[in-house]
């Protein structure tokens, strides 16, 4: 009888872990997270349609947020709001990164809701939510986002690796099982009172946030293992994964390659302004170019971790950075589609 993998989500976890584990023998950067995804997307592709695992991707977001959480301690978070108004000034520069690749998508004869709501580097659900709230082709916008985390994942932890000299050895800081279980359970409540607030990415953000009050406000110096941490990107990179398949790639080529360009040349032009900032501030690049990066943060943060770069920068701009976005998505919206409909008539006229 033949093996139905699609049956078992449990086949998905297999495939996944086999490929964290050759991308880890291999050397690559993220390994649990960019192997597995890279496994269970070819495995997909081939046919075998691999399921989802079952609050995979909830679970390994609540684990690497609260791993990267453990970063924050009181001197980090001083640090970090010396910077604000750095962190501030690169998110707006990503945010204009954004909205002119929606210009250009939208000359190239997609329609604005639809260009506006698939390249804003946001949380996919919103974006695909408030897309369909304005008619925009919601199919289209959900592929655009798997697309851009899809090139941020593959692309930018590799460049980065290449980046830096060596990677800086760190002396691991002990595990305090106690209070890891203790913030690991209260993430969990904060993350479940996050979605029913409808807040953005609660499966991050709320683990976040309690972890890094509950290290600051007690002053602890403590990590996460590294076996528990690799379970957490390796459910990410699964769930990641299953988002494709041979259709998907099939379904509208030419957006597909228009995205892919547009993306590129944003991921290109975020380097050179993180490069440009670095240079006039006197700060490493490598480490502002993955908090502008349009990606998820808690895979920036990882490769961050990994290369021994400034985590909690990283971290801090990404978070703010979505939360900007998401703050200033609909004005933004509402300002260019008003705009364009005043100079579309008198285009009209002048012609």
């Amino acid at each position: 009888m033949p093996l139905h993998l699609r049956c078992y989500w449990l086949a998905t976890l297999i495939v996944g872990a086999l490929g964290g584990s050759l991308a880890q023998w291999a050397g690559w950067p993220l390994p649990w997270v960019v192997g597995s995804l890279l496994a269970v997307l070819l495995t997909r592709c081939a046919g075998s349609r691999v399921p989802e695992i079952p609050h995979g991707r909830k679970a390994g977001q609540l684990i690497v947020a609260v791993a990267i959480g453990c970063h924050f301690t009181v001197p980090v978070m001083q640090q970090v709001a010396g910077h604000l108004g750095l962190i501030v000034t690169a998110v707006l520069l990503t945010l204009v990164l954004a909205l002119g690749s929606v210009l250009v998508l939208h000359r190239w004869g997609v329609a604005l809701n639809t260009a506006f709501f698939a390249l804003m580097p946001a949380n996919s659900t919103e974006m695909v939510h408030l897309g369909r709230q304005r008619q925009a082709d919601t199919s289209f916008i959900a592929a655009a986002h798997s697309i851009r985390l899809l090139l941020i994942l593959l692309a930018v932890p590799a460049v980065a690796t290449f980046g830096v000299s060596h990677s800086v050895a760190h002396e691991p800081l002990p595990v305090i099982w106690p209070w890891l279980i203790f913030i690991l359970a209260m993430g969990f409540l904060a993350a479940l009172a996050f979605k029913r607030c409808n807040l953005p990415n609660p499966w991050t953000f709320g683990p976040f946030l309690i972890c890094a009050v509950g290290v600051g406000c007690n002053h602890l110096s403590m990590s996460m293992p590294g076996w528990l941490s690799g379970c957490g990107q390796l459910l990410i990179g699964c769930a990641l994964g299953v988002a494709f398949d041979r259709r998907f790639f099939r379904r509208a080529p030419g957006f597909l390659a228009k995205v892919l360009v547009l993306l590129t040349g944003s991921v290109i032009a975020t380097a050179l302004a993180a490069w440009g900032l670095g240079a006039g501030l006197g700060m490493q690049w490598l480490s502002l170019a993955l908090g502008m990066m349009p990606g998820s943060a808690p895979e920036m943060s990882l490769t961050a971790e990994a290369l021994g770069l400034a985590v909690t920068l990283v971290t801090a701009m990404q978070v703010i950075r979505m939360l900007l976005i998401q703050a200033a998505c609909l004005p933004l919206y509402r300002l260019l589609d008003r705009a364009l409909q005043e100079q579309a008539p008198a285009s009209t006229k002048s012609a």
